[in-house]
């Protein structure tokens, strides 16, 4: 029995905010890419003088999530993403933040906000970061369908 294999792009990926994590989700458009979730668990040394040829080991946790997005910045406006994003910074206040993927998998996660305006050089667009540390693990929701 063949299965069908369907792969997406990262286009239609997106990142938006919440102040209750449940509803009222506002979008950050511009977004240009996202960042690695996770990452690999640090490696704890589980080696005796047992061992004669190999170190061994186990996993321990994963390193902290450090969020770093990028973005090309729109024309000043009261709703230009740059505005949105710097008002959250000023705010000083944490949001429910979600990404999801163009399949459909979400991340979720608390979070304050930092900004950045990003080096611009002749025939570029201007871009601006933002950062998050989230306060806590982010939950994974990966969706699935019946066959």
């Amino acid at each position: 029995m063949e299965r069908e294999i369907n792969l997406h792009a990262g286009n239609t990926s997106k990142l938006e905010y919440s102040e209750n994590g449940t509803s009222g989700w506002t979008r950050i458009y511009g977004l240009l890419s996202i960042p690695d979730i996770g990452g690999e668990p640090n490696k704890i040394d589980t080696t005796s003088l047992d061992n004669e040829e190999y170190e061994t080991f186990m996993y321990g946790l994963k390193p902290a999530v450090e969020l770093a997005y990028e973005f090309n910045m729109e024309d000043p406006s009261a709703e230009a993403n740059f505005k949105v994003a710097s008002d959250l910074e000023t705010a000083g206040t944490s949001k429910f933040w979600r990404i999801t993927y163009a399949n459909g998998v979400t991340v979720e996660y608390k979070s304050k906000t930092k900004t950045d305006i990003k080096a611009t050089s002749s025939g570029e667009l201007l871009k601006f970061g933002m950062y998050h540390a989230p306060e806590g693990e982010p939950t994974v929701t990966v969706p699935t369908t019946s066959a």
